[in-house]
């Protein structure tokens, strides 16, 4: 049977991932960039005057609804169970303290200048709602380094003892990829469909796809081997004076394959929310959610902060007729909100368990939600990976507990950086958080001295952080990837009368500050839309 193009790249897409599969879609020139999408939301300036909204909770959606109904003129009371804005979005420095349910209070002893992204830490390129509003609010934006090819991956198979820099194990799966692909592209049958120009084009594709090498020269339409006679894979021995080098001999294909590095972490940079370099906010994520508290209101003196009631938790929701009523309470005094609408963007973990008057179904759709745990480990060192690994950002993987140890994307060369020295989720970060603080550092340590030796004598100021141990999150983020996520939310997300749920929870960007701002654009709409029906969205 005759091959065709969609087959050919299933078939890519299999063996050698994303990347192999774009670089055939841009030889085909099928690969088109997308349009940029510019934020705005305009609501008439004074459409809202005289009505009331309480919003419930101070986390980046929270403070988008807060601000967008401001500028249309609505009353807005936000009622925040902390004693800080941001939700999820927690930017730890020195000084900065923070409790875990069950376990001692930690406090941040970085050096003056250091911090840790406890919560969200990169922004992709096409957020564009979050960068639109960094425009607005003169967030500077720097490169964040998702991933480098310097990185290290360490697999728990039989290749276990082995940590490997990500070029070897990338470049020698690619140089094998090609190589069998050559060898495909290669078989009569095969030029009908596709074309003797477009194949020849594809041969050419993969020789430099692959770095692959005629097997005889002499002859045209031999076959193609991988050699990493260009040393993309590193060197055993590098260039030098007068000496061109040893390039590092190629990996076996069994090796790569049984070491799973391909399954996880050598094509995540090819995904649509990840990318070499995504983007940071200068200084911390914090200066992001802080962008919205320093706007001005629109009708009144005062910053958007000035709206944000302070310890004041939500205990139970009333939605009648003609109003929405919040009973909460304010430094341990119960209290009562009465307002014309209210919007929720309490984590769903929590939200299921309160006391409310609404549709049994909903109640019931909030229960099922998925959640996923996560959980964090952070250090301050010396900045060893660069001296000694020549790591300058990015990520290095392993299949162990601790999954994951981020590298700062800012202040090369100097003498201290903060490094993640552990990202997971799910049952993983479950079980990781349910230790002790200083067990899951300890933990840290013993992991990451397998990827780089002398770790344990390097870090220091160690936090560590469960978000599912966290009083008022209870939980990282919906877990959009389960099968009963998409049933729930659809449920979630239509409002009830004059209560309607926002929070990245009830959008396929949970997790992310794009959903937490995409949710709160559905609940600013939905309340224009019943304040005015036949203008409203």
């Amino acid at each position: 049977m005759p091959m065709t193009r969609r087959g050919m790249l299933r078939g890519m897409a299999r063996l050698g991932g994303a990347g192999a599969v774009y670089e055939t879609l841009a030889a085909w020139d099928f690969l088109k960039p997308p349009p940029a999408m510019a934020a705005s939301l305009a609501l008439p300036r004074e459409s809202g005057q005289g009505k009331t909204v309480a919003i419930l909770g101070a986390g980046v959606s929270g403070l988008c609804t807060a601000y967008e109904l401001d500028r249309a003129g609505y009353t807005c009371i936000i009622l925040e169970p902390t004693r800080r804005a941001g939700g999820r979005s927690l930017t730890l420095r020195r000084g900065d303290r923070f409790q875990e349910m069950g376990h001692d209070a930690q406090e941040c002893t970085f050096d003056d200048g250091q911090y840790l992204n406890a919560g969200p830490g990169r922004i992709p390129h096409h957020h564009v709602h979050v960068i639109d509003y960094c425009r607005r609010f003169n967030v500077a934006l720097e490169p964040y380094i998702f991933a480098s090819r310097a990185n290290l991956i360490r697999s728990g198979t039989p290749e276990a003892g082995k940590t490997r820099p990500v070029r070897e194990a990338y470049h020698s799966l690619q140089g094998h990829v090609a190589e069998l692909l050559d060898k495909c592209s290669r078989r009569p049958e095969l030029e009908l469909p596709i074309g003797k120009d477009d194949l020849e084009k594809l041969q050419e594709m993969l020789v430099q796809f692959g770095d692959l090498s005629p097997a005889d020269r002499s002859s045209k339409n031999t076959a193609y081997s991988y050699k990493n006679q260009h040393a993309r894979a590193g060197y055993e021995r590098p260039p030098g004076v007068a000496d061109p080098g040893k390039p590092l001999s190629p990996l076996k294909l069994e090796e790569i394959l049984r070491s799973n590095v391909w399954d996880d972490w050598l094509f995540r940079d090819g995904e649509v929310y990840w990318q070499t370099s995504l983007m940071q906010p200068t200084g911390g994520m914090d200066m992001f959610f802080k962008g919205f508290l320093r706007q001005p209101l629109s009708r009144q003196l005062g910053t958007l902060e000035g709206l944000i009631r302070y310890g004041a938790k939500a205990t139970e929701i009333d939605v009648q007729g003609d109003r929405v009523r919040i009973n909460y309470v304010d430094s341990g005094t119960p209290r009562t909100l009465d307002a014309d609408y209210c919007v929720s963007t309490i984590p769903m973990s929590i939200f299921r368990n309160m006391k409310t008057n609404l549709p049994a179904p909903f109640m019931e759709a909030a229960k099922k939600l998925p959640i996923m745990a996560a959980g964090k480990v952070g250090w301050q060192a010396p900045r060893f990976w660069e001296i000694d690994a020549n790591i300058y950002g990015g990520i290095s993987w392993t299949s162990e507990t601790i999954d994951q140890i981020w590298y700062p994307s800012s202040g090369y060369l100097s003498a201290t950086g903060v490094l993640t020295g552990a990202y997971m989720r799910g049952d993983a970060a479950v079980e990781f958080n349910k230790r002790p603080v200083a067990d899951r550092l300890r933990i840290a340590r013993q992991q990451g001295e397998r990827l780089h030796p002398g770790y344990t004598q390097h870090v220091q100021h160690g936090l560590a952080i469960g978000w599912n141990n966290m009083e008022f999150q209870q939980g990282g983020w919906a877990d959009e990837d389960a099968g009963d996520f998409g049933p729930n939310v659809q449920v979630l997300a239509q409002p009830q009368g004059r209560f309607i749920v926002a929070g990245d929870h009830i959008t396929f960007w949970s997790g992310w500050q794009e959903g937490a701002l995409l949710a709160a654009w559905h609940a600013v709409a939905a309340i224009d839309k019943q304040v005015r029906p036949a203008g409203g969205g």
